[in-house]
């Protein structure tokens, strides 16, 4: 099955807006709440370009991709306890270092419970994904009888009925997880759609129509932004519509780069972009207890986005990448069933 580069090089686009997010923006004006006026408001414009949760929710529609493609085409049995294990052993072995490392630089730290880091955390949405890889192969099953349309029309239909039922709720911490789970399981699901549709596929893109594509993504963001923090419309209620945007933008870069290759450096570092997610909280913290933050100064952002990518490859080195070589060593199809089959184990899931 074809490798699409694409999907790489995203992740590592998205991994580092989240990232760049939460550091805060290169203040090429200066900082917000200087004495000039005019720069303090240059300042608070562009620290709004750029915002990370509607990032994590491409981030689902790709995981529904990934997770669906090997298994598009009719399997004769599905391979649940090989695909439980590469999953657990490529996602959850880097979480649990992750964590550790959380309680070992700040012991306050909550593992378990209410208030655990795995739900305060940007670590939430790993543990959304997890919950959806628990179900796939019975949803697997299900879509060979019912189809997408009718899984995506009822899952629809729930998500917004409990994002309703939410509506005072302003972030996916005040909902719980199986709540938040339940609204954003169309986004991953029209990953998985995406995935089974590859072949309808047939629009070439200009580079003009792939960058209306792009603006047209980043202004999605930007609204979700300015609708939650000044519209009083939150994520809860924007997670699902942005969704169904990134979707067809993601199904845009998929069909522009059919034929073409993407950049190679963010390829390359669109392999180590898990690592950027789950590290950089860490070391902003940690920076910040040394007061140092990215926002203040220009060569504050510097130091600080330096530090999170040398420690996020760091990471990726002694964590991520032997816990992903030993998940590939797990094949996904049993021999027996056919060189076909084999070939699709080595799909982009890892």
């Amino acid at each position: 099955m074809k490798r699409f580069y694409v999907i790489d090089a995203l992740r590592c686009v998205l991994a580092l807006w989240v990232a760049i997010g939460h550091a805060g923006v290169f203040p090429i004006f200066g900082p917000v709440g200087q004495n000039d006026g005019t720069l303090d408001l240059l300042a608070r414009g562009v620290r709004t370009l750029v915002w990370g949760p509607p990032a994590v929710i491409v981030f689902f529609v790709i995981s529904g991709f990934c997770i669906h493609y090997p298994f598009v085409k009719k399997i004769e049995k599905f391979p649940i306890v090989r695909f439980y294990a590469r999953r657990y052993l490529r996602i959850l072995v880097p979480v649990i270092f992750t964590v550790a490392m959380f309680k070992t630089l700040v012991p306050k730290t909550v593992v378990f419970g209410s208030n655990s880091i795995l739900w305060h955390s940007t670590l939430w949405s790993v543990l959304c994904e997890e919950i959806y890889y628990a179900i796939y192969p019975a949803l697997n099953r299900l879509r060979l009888t019912v189809g997408w349309p009718t899984i995506l029309t009822g899952a629809f239909g729930i998500a917004i009925l409990v994002a309703l039922y939410y509506l005072p709720a302003q972030d996916w911490q005040d909902m719980g997880i199986i709540n938040t789970t339940i609204v954003l399981f169309p986004v991953w699901l029209l990953g998985c759609h995406l995935a089974e549709n590859l072949s309808s596929l047939t629009k070439e893109y200009s580079n003009q129509n792939i960058w209306v594509w792009r603006l047209g993504a980043w202004l999605t963001m930007w609204v979700a932004e300015m609708l939650h923090f000044h519209g009083g419309i939150h994520q809860i209620q924007t997670g699902l519509w942005t969704g169904v945007i990134f979707y067809f933008w993601l199904r845009a870069e998929v069909s522009y780069y059919r034929n073409r290759n993407p950049w190679r450096l963010l390829v390359w570092a669109g392999q180590w972009s898990y690592s950027l997610y789950l590290v950089h909280p860490i070391v902003i913290s940690m920076c910040a207890a040394s007061g140092l933050w990215a926002f203040e100064s220009r060569q504050n952002w510097i130091v600080v986005v330096a530090l999170i990518l040398l420690t996020s490859y760091v990471f990726y080195l002694a964590i991520e990448r032997p816990s992903h070589s030993l998940a590939k060593r797990i094949s996904l199809f049993a021999r027996q069933q056919g060189a076909q089959e084999a070939v699709q184990a080595k799909s982009i899931t890892g």
